[in-house]
């Protein structure tokens, strides 16, 4: 049984999601960005690749705006022996202007991450330190630019989050398919064929969030790791999308911790070291427009599993445009050729009696809090 909300919210997620084109520019990307550090004569030492941020979760989107093909990626040089972030993050600078294929593109040093800039898409390269010198929650160490001749290092742990953020949605979901190759110190992002239910909640919030944000200072908008790690915190199991999306967005304001000032936090939940908030105190705009955001998401998604189609319709268009219209044309060609076919398709409820290949939500074991 596949309810007609959640068949809507399913399909949108397949436009939202990058292309097989967009992904297999990715990898490739990986792979020679990974070699071109790895090989470098310029490093002392060894370094490793590894991907990080939203497609090696599974929850990259579309750019709202160019081809179907753009893409934004993350990956992570890691030093092993050079304790010192001003050389890591320079040095890791200096591979990429002296690179033919990269120095036309690259951008001016941000504070943690050098930017390869494509039309429409990018490439954020981020120098690191083997977080083995640190504590035991630390995957890497940061290089984070002070100002113009002062780094420090900053814990980081995106590849505990990560299986913390897969082993709270892997259960639910009726097949996940992952690949993973190494192909030398270059670790292969995940290969996702389908995506988890956890996965595409936070794909329609962050879709959400860029529709808000379409013609704002994109420096307000709410980071990915905000949404990912509330909305990983808030799933509590449920096997079908329009109920985990009203369900998720219900409890989104219930994740975030406060001290005792009253200050909102929100932490890795692997590294309490990692406070996704600790800019905001030097930037309270961008607090202002996360809870403005937040607002606006639980108005608009929390009501999504009962709405009637007509005002889920009305609603959905506000942030998927044309792709609503789309899917429910196709909702409705599908109705009536299987309704002629002598099929029952869609119940009085709003129940699709469809075929879901034999797949079935498997029980949901939930891990840590």
């Amino acid at each position: 049984m596949l309810k007609e909300q959640s068949y809507v919210l399913r399909e949108l997620c397949k436009k939202i999601s990058l292309s097989d084109t967009a992904k297999k520019a990715v990898k490739q990307h990986y792979k020679a960005i990974g070699s071109l550090v790895t090989e470098s004569d310029l490093i002392e030492g060894d370094v490793n690749v590894k991907p990080q941020g939203s497609y090696n979760l599974g929850t990259a989107i579309r750019p709202l705006n160019g081809s179907e093909d753009d893409y934004d990626i993350d990956l992570v040089a890691i030093f092993e022996n050079k304790n010192d972030p001003q050389y890591i993050k320079e040095t890791i600078g200096e591979v990429l202007k002296q690179s033919k294929r990269y120095s036309e593109k690259l951008l001016p040093e941000k504070k943690r991450a050098w930017t390869i800039d494509y039309e429409g898409s990018h490439v954020d390269v981020v120098p690191v330190l083997d977080g083995i010198f640190s504590d035991e929650d630390t995957d890497v160490m940061i290089t984070n630019k002070v100002s113009n001749n002062q780094y420090e290092f900053r814990n980081s742990s995106p590849f505990k989050f990560k299986d913390w953020f897969i082993e709270r949605g892997k259960n639910i979901y009726q097949t996940v398919i992952e690949k993973r190759s190494i192909f030398g110190d270059v670790e292969e992002p995940e290969d996702y064929q389908e995506y988890t239910i956890l996965q595409q909640v936070v794909q329609l919030l962050k879709y959400h969030r860029n529709k808000m944000f379409e013609n704002r200072d994109n420096e307000v908008k709410p980071i990915s790791m905000i949404i990912t790690i509330l909305a990983g915190k808030a799933y509590a199991g449920q096997n079908d999308l329009s109920t985990a999306l009203a369900e998720v967005v219900k409890e989104l304001r219930n994740q975030i911790d406060y001290d005792e000032l009253g200050i909102p936090h929100i932490f890795n939940p692997i590294n309490k070291d990692e406070d996704f908030t600790d800019k905001w105190e030097e930037h309270p705009e961008r607090e202002t427009a996360f809870f403005e955001w937040l607002d606006a998401v639980e108005k608009e998604f929390s009501a999504v599993n009962d709405a009637p189609r007509l005002e889920l319709a009305k609603s959905l268009t506000l942030t998927f445009g044309d792709s609503v219209a789309e899917v429910y044309n196709s909702l409705g060609n599908r109705s009536q050729k299987l309704q002629k076919s002598g099929n029952v398709y869609l119940s009085k409820n709003g129940v699709f009696e469809e075929d879901d290949n034999g797949k079935k939500a498997k029980p949901h074991t939930f891990w840590g809090e």
